[in-house]
């Protein structure tokens, strides 16, 4: 007899975005010091293409990790947003390939580039989370957003808008909508996927 296929996740916008919001206003002070440090990094590094295509990345999965640990009930510990660096080399080559990827589907019709930005939303996440390469995240994001390939590009563009809202709230509301899409990606993550369960080592005493 053949084993049965598990349920097909859906996706829920709303229950995402809702559930990220509470997720990162019940510890909103460390949340906004941690987006602090994330843009101010950001600019710095910016300064030239190089230094923004090596930091972005590892960034961004060290940014997953603390509120993947806050998802787990954890506290949010600042200094983990340098858990990226740990996963350096597949935080910073999917990072370069998913830019350039994007960047050529959005000057060739757009579409594509949005299309592509949703393929791809969930590499850093299973970086973070499994530790995996570059190209097995990318590959395992790919494989999780195709048979939802409509709903998650709907996904990215309200995250956009959601960010654009923030941009132009005086760039302060920025600070809000950041970590509040990197929430909103790490709960959808979890929905669809399922946080792995950290093994916690025992001592000879124990």
């Amino acid at each position: 007899m053949a084993t049965p296929k598990p349920a097909e996740k859906s996706v829920n916008m709303g229950r995402w975005i809702s559930q990220g919001w509470d997720l990162i206003f019940s510890d909103i002070g460390p949340v906004l010091l941690l987006t602090l440090i994330y843009l101010v990094v950001l600019v710095a590094a910016s300064s030239t293409i190089v230094g923004w295509f090596i930091v972005t990345g590892p960034l961004t999965v060290g940014f997953f990790y603390v509120i993947f640990e806050k998802r787990r009930g954890n506290p949010i510990k600042i200094g983990d947003i340098g858990a990226g660096f740990n996963l350096f080399v597949a935080a910073a080559l999917s990072n370069i390939l998913i830019s350039i990827l994007v960047s050529i589907g959005l000057a060739v019709c757009i579409i594509p580039g949005i299309l592509l930005a949703a393929l791809y939303l969930f590499t850093p996440a299973f970086i973070a989370d499994q530790k995996l390469d570059f190209w097995e995240a990318m590959e395992a994001s790919r494989k999780l957003v195709m048979p939802h390939i409509f709903e998650m590009s709907i996904f990215v563009l309200l995250l956009a808008l959601i960010n654009l809202v923030g941009l132009l709230l005086c760039g302060v509301g920025i600070f809000i909508s950041i970590p509040l899409s990197f929430a909103a990606v790490a709960v959808a993550y979890d929905d669809l996927v399922g946080l792995k369960k950290k093994t916690v080592k025992k001592t000879k005493a124990d």
